[in-house]
């Protein structure tokens, strides 16, 4: 099959001009003028923006145990909706990740399905308890990138020394979330003023620091590679600085919501539980120190964290109800909002950020570029687009946001996924999902 794309836009990290692309099959066949091509389909994108499509290191799909929040067709939708071309998913599942035929089927099953890539993340420890290591051979020939126990912090730093060795020994991504649960304990917002105020546990900033730290340290003892999930405080993202001048081979990602919401919203929005996630909103301090460790590429990729849960349980007291809130449907909006229309990244960056890191980290081929003969994972954009954010117009099964309501700008208009376009949606049974 072949499709042309007109008199668009096109983005790279290191280059944006205007020019047409012509698609054979699943790669790009050529860039520039192209005139008289026969073709299959033809997407005038005049005004708009074609970039390489998005990928997401980190999200939860709930699949294998909770497929009444998320289920993999829900996954793609979602991802494809939002831009992303490919997206990996947290073994933090009921049962976990930790083997290679649970793997294998999850790779399998969302290659049946075809929207976008969904690559599996291997826990790191068997039933992710932090004690003794899983098959990293095995998992990797299931299709897993990486291996993560995120939600749960591996607390034996000797533990974490042989896991780092290992996925060294196989090329494997480790993922770590760092958090000190001695430190944050039954807390469920960030300690601060908010929390003493209405008396509730609170989860200092040094949780996630004083972790940070940790294996940070035991990787330059190591000399191997680590990857840092959602980071969220201006003390983590200042020892990061420094071990990354100093040489540690130390990566990692923040979310959306770390630069745009604070501790104080939780308070002004009278504790809306979807406003709970871990690690906890911060202070405005660190939200300006996010925003600067982007610009200096402290930070080299955006995430989502994207975590569903049911309407009932956020409706739940704040206490009680579970972290995390979804985000692959409208990541991109917020980050050119927040980041790109404020002025503190340009359009160039924030494809560093969402396609070209996340590939280069992961060790992905092909995609996170454009260019001729590179697979055709592209997305196109509306970037004058305004628009707010409606409970009703996302994919189910979940709902749970602290962003409806949101007046964005910039709107994905069309998702490629290896020459097939994937967004719009095009059966009867896809958009009455939608």
């Amino acid at each position: 099959m072949k499709i042309i794309i007109k008199n668009a836009t096109i983005v790279n990290f290191d280059s944006l001009f205007k020019g047409d692309i012509l698609i054979h099959n699943n790669h790009i066949l050529r860039i520039g003028k192209i005139e008289d091509e026969k073709v299959d389909k033809k997407i005038d994108a005049t005004g708009k923006y074609i970039l390489p499509g998005f990928i997401d290191m980190h999200t939860h799909l709930r699949t294998p145990g909770r497929e009444d929040k998320e289920n993999l067709l829900t996954a793609n939708l979602r991802a494809a909706k939002g831009g992303f071309t490919t997206i990996c998913c947290m073994p933090n599942t009921t049962p976990p990740i930790d083997n290679e035929g649970l793997a294998a089927w999850i790779r399998r099953e969302s290659q049946k399905i075809g929207m976008v890539n969904i690559y599996p993340i291997g826990a790191v420890t068997k039933k992710r308890e932090g004690k003794e290591l899983t098959e990293f051979a095995a998992l990797q020939k299931a299709g897993c990138l990486s291996l993560s126990d995120d939600g749960d912090p591996i607390r034996d730093s000797s533990v974490l020394r042989k896991a780092l060795e290992y996925a060294q020994m196989f090329n494997l991504l480790n993922i770590s979330h760092c958090e000190d649960r001695s430190l944050s304990a039954q807390g469920v917002l960030r300690e601060s003023l908010v929390s003493s105020r209405y008396g509730l546990e609170g989860i200092p900033y040094i949780s996630e620091a004083i972790d940070v730290f940790r294996v940070i340290e035991i990787a330059r003892y190591l000399d191997t590679r680590v990857h840092l999930a959602h980071i969220s405080t201006k003390r983590s993202i200042e020892i990061i600085r420094q071990a990354k001048k100093e040489g540690v081979k130390v990566s990692c990602e923040t979310a959306p919501h770390y630069f745009i919401l604070s501790v104080e919203d939780i308070e002004r929005r009278e504790f809306d539980a979807n406003l709970k996630v871990n690690p906890p909103l911060g202070e405005k301090e660190d939200i300006e120190e996010i925003k600067q460790a982007l610009k200096e590429g402290v930070i080299d990729c955006i995430a989502t964290d994207h975590a569903p849960h049911s309407f009932g349980e956020k409706e739940l007291p704040f206490e009680e109800a579970p972290f995390g809130f979804i985000g692959l449907e409208f990541a991109f909006s917020l980050c050119y909002t927040y980041l790109v229309k404020e002025g503190v990244i340009d359009l160039k960056d924030l494809v560093s950020k969402i396609s070209v890191n996340p590939a280069k980290i992961l060790g992905l081929d092909n995609v996170g570029y454009i260019k001729e003969g590179a697979f055709a994972d592209l997305v196109i954009v509306d970037l004058n687009k305004r628009w707010r954010l409606k409970e009703d117009e996302l994919i189910p099964l979940a709902k749970n946001t602290p962003f409806i309501g949101y007046q964005l700008q910039g709107k994905v208009e069309y998702t490629i996924h290896k020459g097939k376009v994937v967004y719009p949606f095009k059966n009867e049974f896809l958009n009455y999902a939608v």
